[in-house]
C-alpha cells in the first residue's frame, strides 16, 4: 500500500471519528434550542473572545521568532504570522498538517530553510506540551474534590460489580501486575528484533529529537522574553474560553476556575486528531461544563459559541494570510529571477 493512500484512509478515519463524536454530542440536543442560543448570545464578549484570540496568535508568532533567531532565520514579524495563520487554517482540513504548511509558507516568503524552521515548530510543540501538562496538574490541585468525586462517581458505577469485595480487588491487582510483567518480559527477550525495526527507530529518533528540542532552549538569547511570550499565550487562550461564559446566561455565573478547567479539556479536545478538533472539543468541554450543574444542551451550545467564532476567525484571517502570502512569494520569484537576470 503506498504512501497516498495510507494518507487517503488515515484523512477519512480522522474526518469519521471527528464526524462520529459530533453526532455524539448533538444527537440528543435540541437544535430550536441551540438556535435560540445563538441568536440571543451576547456577541460583545464573543467579539472580545475573538479580539484576545488574535493577541495570542501575534504572541504566538513573536515567540516563534525568537525560536527561529537561535537558528539565524530572521523574518519580519508579519511573515511568521502569516505562516502561522496558513497553518492554522491547514490544521482545520488536515490535523497537524498545518506545521508542515507554515514552515513550507515562511519558505516561500522569506527563503527560510524548511528543515531548520521545522525544528524550531517541533520545540515550540514540546513547550505547549509542558504548558498543558502545568496546566492540567494545576486543575487538578485547584479542583481536585469536584473532579475527584465526579471521576470516583464514574469508575463506581461502571466497576461496581468488578471490585465488589476485597478479594476482587486483590486479584485484579495480581493479575494486572502478571500481564504488565509478562510484557515487559516478551519485549526484553526479544528487544535485539525489536530495536531492528522500522517503527522502533523512528520512535528513537522522534524522542532524541524532543529531547534535543528540549535543551535548545538554552541557545536562546532572550529567555525570559520567551517565557513572556509563553504566559501571555496561556493567559490570552484562558480568557478567550472564559469571556464566553458571558455570553450566555446559563454559563455567565461561573467563575476562574471553571475556566482553567474548559481550558484544559478544550485543549485536549483540539489535540485529538480530528480535523480542527471538531466533535473532540465539543464533547469534552460540554462533558466538563456538567461537572458544575451545567445543563449538557447549555454546555454544547457554549462549546460552539466558542469552537465556531474561532474556527470562523482563523478561517477569516488564515485565508487573507495565505492570499498575501502567496503574493508575497511571488514577488520574491521575481526578484530572483531579475537578480539571475542581471
Amino acid at each position: 500500500m503506498n504512501s497516498t493512500i495510507k494518507n487517503a484512509i488515515k484523512y477519512v478515519l480522522m474526518l469519521g471519528l471527528g464526524g462520529f463524536l459530533f453526532w455524539y454530542v448533538l444527537k440528543d440536543m435540541d437544535p430550536e434550542k441551540v438556535e435560540s442560543d445563538f441568536r440571543t448570545a451576547d456577541y460583545f464578549w464573543i467579539s472580545t473572545s475573538i479580539a484576545i484570540s488574535l493577541v495570542a496568535y501575534w504572541a504566538r508568532a513573536l515567540r516563534w521568532n525568537l525560536l527561529l533567531a537561535s537558528v539565524d532565520i530572521n523574518p519580519p514579524a508579519y511573515k511568521t504570522f502569516l505562516a502561522l495563520m496558513t497553518g492554522y487554517i491547514v490544521n482545520i482540513a488536515v490535523p497537524r498538517g498545518g506545521e508542515v504548511a507554515r514552515c513550507a509558507i515562511l519558505n516561500r516568503v522569506h527563503k527560510a530553510p524548511f528543515n531548520a524552521t521545522f525544528g524550531s515548530v517541533v520545540v515550540e510543540r514540546i513547550f505547549d506540551l509542558i504548558g498543558l501538562l502545568f496546566l492540567i496538574g494545576l486543575t487538578f490541585i485547584l479542583e481536585f474534590d469536584l473532579i475527584s468525586d465526579f471521576l470516583s462517581a464514574i469508575l463506581l458505577e461502571k466497576f461496581q460489580g468488578l471490585f465488589s469485595s476485597l478479594q476482587k480487588i486483590y486479584l485484579f491487582i495480581i493479575v494486572a501486575l502478571l500481564f504488565i510483567c509478562s510484557i515487559a518480559g516478551i519485549l526484553w527477550y526479544y528487544r535485539q528484533q525489536i530495536q531492528k525495526h522500522t517503527m522502533y527507530q523512528k520512535i528513537s529518533v522522534f524522542l532524541a529529537g524532543v529531547w534535543k528540542g528540549v535543551i535548545s532552549i538554552g541557545t536562546l538569547k532572550k529567555k525570559w522574553l520567551f517565557l513572556f511570550y509563553t504566559i501571555l499565550i496561556w493567559a490570552s487562550y484562558y480568557f478567550m474560553t472564559y469571556t464566553v461564559f458571558f455570553a450566555l446566561p446559563a454559563t455567565s455565573h461561573l467563575g476562574f476556575n471553571v475556566g482553567l478547567v474548559v481550558l484544559v479539556v478544550g485543549g485536549l479536545g483540539m489535540s485529538a486528531p480530528v480535523q480542527g478538533g471538531f466533535g473532540a472539543f465539543h464533547y469534552m468541554v460540554s462533558s466538563a461544563l456538567i461537572i458544575y450543574g451545567i445543563e449538557k444542551v447549555d454546555g454544547v451550545s457554549y462549546a460552539m459559541l466558542v469552537h465556531t467564532s474561532q474556527t470562523l476567525t482563523v478561517i477569516f484571517i488564515g485565508g487573507i494570510s495565505f492570499i498575501i502570502s502567496l503574493l508575497i512569494g511571488k514577488n520574491k520569484e521575481k526578484e530572483y529571477v531579475n537578480s539571475k537576470a542581471e
